[in-house]
């Protein structure tokens, strides 16, 4: 049976337990249909997804509770990537629900007919979600993904006028560059919208990304191993000098008659001369041969054979660190095969000037073709692996005995990488933190926030507040249209301001005894930095940029990481812009009494919000240019991306390993 066949089978209903209403579904023929409406909850389609082998098409209905926030489209999009199984949306009714399913990498169609026109033409690949592409991830020149420059925003924070209006259907809009999203339509009339994937192609998003509080994946791209330098040295032969051509002088006709007693003087001051010509003329040509030989030669450049990636789960809590850098993928290239009887074992090891041994066993590294590829998921608790461990061993050991700690024999040790850990000492700097130190206080643990209770990093509280900033944001515009629910209006508004400014600074934009409506933890640091540039603590965006120019002034900066800092730093700015638009919004809502809050012009506020609110956290294509104009979503994975390092043959050398220590056998 075909798939067109298949979406004309009658459906056949069942009900899960604890769903408020009744989901839909279709599983015979070549896809499974699923037919959400508006009283679904979202457990009921993830349960319905679960264990799904053919490709799932999701009809969401108007106002369906299951899918409203980002949160809910990335927890779909990592139940995707574990099901290994492709996803599409048929949404009718379009509005800003297109795109958070774009934006997280699932093909949109805005009816049943152009998703079946798609399948009768086969532009609808019928292919599963990918794994993880063999590769690296330390590069962003991925081959499934074509960087997108940022364009700047202006510096003016004036609004534009926005008129009146509703949550429009997709078809209504312009068309959008064919780049970033198209809005197409087929000789019938029809419509189907998708974001950066081909329009049909049931694939994953074009930066695949494990992202969201629930769910995340990282992809990597595969890279051939760097060829050891050479160096092209020609020495050159040396010419000797040649005495300038004398200068022809007539003679006298008579010369004229010396005194014999002056003329030994002359002789020795001409040979006193010539000796030191010719001394100096030696000294030249001994120096000239000899600078190779002298000079300091700096060593060649390691041989790197691949990258150790950390990555995330997503499972996510409130009270740790967990979830975040809790996977490892280890890649490399160009590796001989062990000897009989011996196995690659890869570890985890801890900081260099770490007190306490740290070695975690990641498994057998099994060689493919010269080439090794291994996923560590983790541990049962999804231990944050950035926050305690720094370096990569492999070991050569026996097969037969599998070890549970590496051998301290140099000679079974075979390949090596470290994150730079050397301290940037600057006068006056009492800090010194090293590029490890930067690269966790992003990703791990901040100083700063544990004091405050806020596990994680800077990158996960980032991304976290600005996605509810939105979902509070999102859910003001169709109460108040059906009902003028102001007070819904209001209070949702001061909680996004109260993660806006921070819980300590709110105040001053609030109108006085106005009540707490969050949890004050988690919004003891704002986004944004609201008491000038001495604020302190600063917001996460001001307290993000401090650490990446932190990662770029510490020893062991790459030129490729100053290229991905760029462009993380441009998004930031981006995000900035929209977040200070949104609360110079909600400053002047707060403000309003509830029958100003009641009339017509208010809907124009509302939009506004929202639409700032969105573009914070997902980007926004630039009318004027067509280029994509990143944000906090899109900052969140490409930062995650800088969670990696090099391995090469390892070499004995005291200054670039330390052994691991023995610390019982060193206090006896």
């Amino acid at each position: 049976m075909s798939a067109t066949e298949c979406l004309e089978i009658p459906c056949t209903a069942f009900e899960i337990a604890g769903s408020e209403g009744t989901m839909k579904q279709n599983d015979t023929g070549g896809f499974c249909m699923l037919y959400v409406e508006s009283a679904d909850e979202r457990a009921t389609v993830l349960q319905a997804i679960d264990g799904q082998k053919k490709p799932v098409v999701i009809l969401l209905a108007e106002h369906s509770r299951a899918f409203q926030r980002p949160e809910d489209f990335a927890t779909l999009k990592h139940i995707k990537r574990q099901a290994d199984v492709s996803i599409v949306f048929v949404i009718p009714h379009g509005g800003h629900l297109v795109q958070l399913a774009t934006r997280n990498g699932f093909p949109v169609y805005l009816s049943m007919d152009a998703l079946a026109e798609a399948l009768a033409a086969g532009r609808v690949a019928r292919t599963r979600s990918l794994n993880r592409p063999s590769g690296s991830s330390y590069s962003l020149d991925r081959g499934d993904f074509v960087p997108k420059r940022t364009v700047p925003l202006p510096e003016t924070l004036t609004a534009p006028a926005v008129s009146p209006r509703k949550t429009r259907k997709l078809a209504d809009l312009d068309p959008l560059p064919t780049n970033s999203m198209t809005n197409s339509t087929t000789n019938s009339g029809t419509h189907h919208v998708t974001g950066n994937v081909a329009p049909t192609n049931v694939a994953p998003s074009p930066l695949p990304r494990k992202t969201g509080p629930l769910a995340t994946s990282a992809y990597v791209k595969k890279t051939e191993p760097l060829a050891p330098p050479q160096r092209d040295i020609t020495r050159r032969r040396t010419v000797p000098l040649q005495p300038p051509p004398a200068q022809l002088t007539p003679a006298p006709l008579a010369p004229p008659k010396s005194n014999p007693g002056s003329f030994l003087p002359k002789v020795l001051a001409i040979l006193v001369i010539f000796a030191v010509a010719i001394g100096g003329l030696g000294s030249f040509l001994l120096f000239y041969q000899k600078v190779p030989d002298v000079l300091p030669v700096s060593a060649a450049a390691p041989v790197v054979l691949g990258r150790v990636s950390f990555l995330s789960s997503g499972q996510l809590s409130e009270n740790s660190n967990q979830g975040i850098n809790d996977e490892v993928l280890v890649e490399l290239h160009n590796l001989s095969n062990p000897v009989a009887q011996k196995s690659y074992y890869g570890w985890l090891l801890g900081d260099k000037k770490q007190s306490d041994e740290q070695a975690i066993l990641l498994g057998v590294l099994r060689i493919n073709q010269g080439s090794v590829r291994l996923l560590y998921p983790g541990d049962a608790a999804h231990t944050n692996l950035l926050a305690i461990t720094s370096r990569f061993l492999i070991t050569e050991e026996d097969s037969a005995v599998m070890p549970i700690s590496p051998t301290p024999d140099y000679n079974a040790w075979r390949f090596y990488g470290e994150i730079p850990q050397t301290p940037l000492k600057e006068p006056g700097d009492t800090q010194n933190f090293s590029y490890l130190d930067h690269l966790r206080h992003l990703l791990a643990a901040d100083p700063t926030l544990d004091q405050m209770e806020l596990p994680g990093g800077l990158n996960n509280w980032l991304y976290r507040n600005t996605s509810k900033v939105l979902e509070w944001m999102s859910s003001t515009r169709e109460p108040w249209e059906d009902s003028k629910d102001v007070g819904l209006l209001r209070r949702q508004t001061i909680r996004a301001l109260s993660y806006l400014d921070g819980i300590s600074y709110v105040k001053q934009d609030l109108p006085p005894n106005t009540p707490s409506m969050i949890n004050d933890r988690l919004a003891r640091i704002g986004l944004l930095e609201v008491n000038g540039p001495t604020q302190d603590p600063p917001g996460y965006l001001t307290h993000i940029v401090h650490h990446l120019n932190g990662l770029l002034q510490a020893p062991g900066a790459t030129p490729e990481l100053r290229k991905n800092v760029a462009d993380i730093v441009m998004a930031l700015n981006n995000a900035k812009y929209w977040l200070t638009r949104l609360r110079m919004d909600a400053q002047k809502l707060v403000k309003m009494t509830d029958a100003q809050l009641r009339q017509p012009a208010t809907l124009n506020l509302i939009n506004d919000m929202i639409d700032n609110a969105t573009n914070a956290y997902s980007g926004e294509i630039d009318p004027a240019s067509g280029q994509m104009r990143e944000g906090v979503s899109w900052l969140h994975d490409h930062m995650q991306l800088i969670a990696n390092f090099s391995i090469s043959p390892f070499t004995a050398n005291s200054q670039s390993i330390q052994m691991i220590q023995d610390v019982k056998h060193a206090k006896a």
